[in-house]
């Protein structure tokens, strides 16, 4: 009976090496399933972007138009005041239909390219959050996949929004450095600054989970994050991605 015994070699660790490669493989999984999903939201915010532009923004035109004729055929009969708060109501429907298909989706992303994205991206930031951001960039812009477009964009979007919440500068520095199949973009400031393990360690603070995600969405593409900062000497986070997805 002693034959049929089961022996365990202890230093037998091929069980461990098991369980880490299927938790690895569900973290490419997970890892792959929220960048698509990210990929599918800008698509979906880019079509209604879109469909705000050219239906109800043309129809508002429209209106404007047939209502600024009629206004012109009746001049003499008075009712000059309620054409003028027609328009005036017409107008505004019209001003909050463009900036609102700008948040959705910023048309210059997709049609002048990144660079022009990020140059809106600090006008917006002195409009909100009169933070002055200066953009400067270096080498040849090769042309770069609309995927890793969309996952720059958001990240930089989320970098400025994290030093305008938490850092305390009143100015932020981007700069980018363009290669013909890879790129870098760094976002500086003179802020508070933070310590990084807290970033590390994975903790839930909301400027950590920002940098979290940012690291996700760069991991799919190809990109690394690299992040500099300590409390009292503001920070550094550097984007270094390629130009295109491959697979």
């Amino acid at each position: 009976m002693m034959d049929d015994a089961v022996r365990i070699d202890p230093e037998d660790n091929s069980g461990d090496r098991a369980v880490d490669e299927r938790i690895e493989a569900y973290q490419r999984q997970l890892r792959r399933l929220a960048s698509e999903l990210s990929l599918a939201e800008a698509r979906e915010r880019k079509e209604i972007a879109s469909d705000l532009h050219d239906h109800i923004g043309q129809a508002l035109a429209f209106v404007v138009q047939r209502v600024s004729v009629l206004k012109g055929n009746s001049i003499f009969s008075g009712n000059d005041r309620d054409f003028e708060e027609i328009l005036s109501v017409l107008g505004q429907a019209i001003r909050y239909t463009r900036n609102l298909t700008v948040e959705i989706s910023p048309p210059v992303l997709y049609e002048l390219g990144l660079p022009a994205a990020i140059d809106w991206l600090a006008e917006r930031a002195m409009d909100r959050y009169g933070l002055e951001v200066r953009f400067t960039e270096t080498g040849t812009l090769s042309n770069i996949d609309e995927n890793v477009r969309v996952f720059i964009f958001k990240s930089v979007q989320e970098l400025i929004n994290n030093a305008a919440r938490h850092s305390g500068s009143p100015q932020v520095k981007i700069y980018a450095r363009w290669g013909s199949d890879r790129f870098e973009i760094e976002v500086s400031d003179h802020g508070r600054g933070f310590d990084t393990t807290a970033f590390t360690n994975g903790l839930s603070d909301d400027c950590c989970f920002g940098l979290f995600s940012i690291r996700e969405r760069l991991s799919y593409i190809g990109g690394e994050l690299i992040i500099e900062s300590s409390p009292g000497k503001g920070t550094r986070v550097t984007i270094s991605a390629p130009c295109g997805t491959g697979e």
